[in-house]
């Protein structure tokens, strides 16, 4: 009777443990999946601007008139043509870079050649952006300037460059 009863307390005491190690597995996941949710909801709390509607963003976060709406649409338009084809290249070139590295003997002058055209189409787009964000501070009263600031830095903060419109094209950023 006593071998019998150490069987059943020792199945008692594995029941209980699975069941503890189980609920403390699911309580684990259950808090990670909390977890990604609340990290998720903090990332869309962050500023940004959304790529399409830009212009639309811009006037009210700005409360723009109706002239400096048009300036603003025109401005945008065109950084988002320049920003889009410096993009396009900058994606080529890192696909050129890539297939050199993957060759048997990779050319080093060919990396670097590639590297330095990478590197000047960067400083481009960043003057791009420079360029863009001056023209608009322009056209900006002084208590506009201080919020586009404070919109700027926020975008530059989370992303380090404004987001390009995806469009009809779909364009993948090959980092």
């Amino acid at each position: 009777m006593t071998i019998r009863n150490k069987y059943s307390m020792l199945l008692w005491v594995i029941v209980i443990l699975v069941a503890t190690n189980l609920s403390m597995g699911f309580s684990f996941l259950y808090h990670r999946q909390q977890d990604k949710k609340l990290m998720y909801e903090v990332k869309e709390e962050k500023l940004e601007v959304p790529a399409q509607q830009r212009t639309r963003f811009f006037r009210e976060q700005l409360d723009l008139d109706p002239r400096q709406v048009i300036i603003f649409r025109e401005l945008n338009r065109e950084f988002n043509r320049t920003a889009w084809n410096i993009q396009h290249q900058l994606s080529s070139l890192r696909i050129q870079l890539v297939n050199e590295l993957g060759d048997e003997q990779p050319d080093k002058e060919k990396l670097n050649s590639i590297a330095a055209k990478i590197g000047e189409l960067h400083k481009q787009l960043k003057n791009e952006t420079i360029d863009y964000y001056m023209a608009m501070k322009e056209a900006c009263s002084k208590e506009q300037k201080e919020k586009l600031n404070d919109i700027f830095n926020a975008i530059l903060e989370k992303n380090e460059d404004v987001r390009l419109p995806q469009g009809g094209r779909r364009y993948r950023n090959n980092r």
